[in-house]
């Protein structure tokens, strides 16, 4: 496969990937520059905005706080909310909202048409609990119960909202609080990290701009918010490098697979793999599927302004494919270059160029 062949048709500006067979490193590869124009070439230390792959990570650090008993992923949420609680009617008088329902996108929630947007320049960081209470332009009602938990699928940033004011409400931590503790700190992850407008240029993570990718748009040209920040952190906010969003990964088949030392133990592992409620193609976190040769794979991928990244991993074998690039291509992963590369190496390719 000539990547770069491919990234000229696509007008995308960098490519980071990365593949691993049996748990290991078997190759990364990068192509490209960090931003048009410059000699800034993407590398290792590359680190790139994960968008949407966020609610993965988020995920983990619940299903890893339900392992050690300070939640309960089948409780009624309300039971947490300290700050605001979500209002009864008549969806939920037979099923109750819950962690784990709304990790599946299946909690009631729609959110609203132009939602969870990107900072505009000048923008304020805006509270949480605001953006749940309606009062915000990034989500225009406060958050309500629109269908009956587990009987419908609709993918929702307003859940994951509230599973930061539960983590607000019940340890009195942020999410890149509890991430860092649960996940980057003890898998050792230096460059990973939740970012908030604002948190670098305020010195709040130890990160050099120098090392994080610029957004592109489908013409190859920078994007206005040239890298995008999102107030929904726990669902859009995660930036990091292919490596160590690998090595995160790993750890989620390792937990699987029962190995020692993963954050999650084989019994939550298996159960964030597993379908959930009224969809067989989601799990917690992730989503779910079979390859042509009906081997089970999940996957997690992210779309925003300026970058597009996917991840595939055949979690039974223990192999997995990881793409990143700092280009929006107009076309969802299947269709742009982060799907051929995921085609490519799923079916046994490895002469790139």
């Amino acid at each position: 496969m000539n990547v770069l062949e491919r990234m000229e048709h696509f007008s995308v500006q960098g490519v980071s990937t990365i593949y691993f067979s049996e748990g290991k490193i078997m190759g990364i590869k990068h192509f490209g520059v960090l931003e048009k124009n410059t000699n800034r070439l993407v590398d290792d230390k590359s680190i790139f905005h994960a968008c949407s792959i966020s609610k993965m990570v988020t995920a983990i650090c619940v299903l890893r706080l339900a392992q050690d008993g300070v939640l309960d992923l089948h409780s009624d949420v309300n039971n947490y909310l300290a700050s605001w609680k979500i209002k009864g009617n008549q969806f939920t008088s037979a099923k109750k909202v819950t962690l784990a329902n709304i990790l599946a996108h299946q909690a009631g929630f729609y959110d609203c048409k132009g939602s969870f947007n990107p900072y505009k320049k000048g923008d304020i960081t805006s509270n949480n609990l605001d953006i749940l209470k309606g009062t915000t332009h990034h989500h225009a009602e406060e958050a309500s119960v629109k269908y009956a938990p587990e009987t419908d699928f609709s993918y929702s940033d307003l859940g994951y909202c509230i599973i930061s004011q539960v983590l607000e409400d019940v340890l009195g931590e942020t999410i890149q609080q509890v991430a860092k503790r649960i996940v980057f700190e003890p898998l050792g992850l230096k460059s990973t990290f939740f970012w908030q407008l604002g948190d670098v240029l305020l010195n709040k993570v130890d990160i050099s701009l120098e090392n994080c990718a610029v957004g592109h748009d489908r013409n190859g040209e920078i994007v206005d918010e040239i890298r995008a920040y999102y107030p929904n952190v726990e669902g859009a906010g995660l930036w990091t490098t292919t490596n160590e969003l690998a090595q995160i990964v790993i750890d989620i088949v390792n937990g699987y697979h029962g190995n020692d030392g993963a954050i999650l133990n084989q019994r939550m592992a298996r159960f964030m793999l597993s379908p959930y409620g009224c969809s067989d193609d989601v799990g917690m976190g992730i989503f779910l599927g079979k390859n042509k040769d009906g081997e089970a794979f999940f996957i997690s991928q992210g779309w925003g302004a300026g970058m597009q990244c996917k991840l595939q991993v055949d979690y039974k074998n223990q192999s997995g494919i990881i793409v990143m690039t700092n280009s929006e291509p107009g076309m969802e992963q299947n269709k742009s270059l982060v799907g051929e590369i995921i085609r490519f190496v799923a079916d046994g390719g490895v002469a790139w160029t």
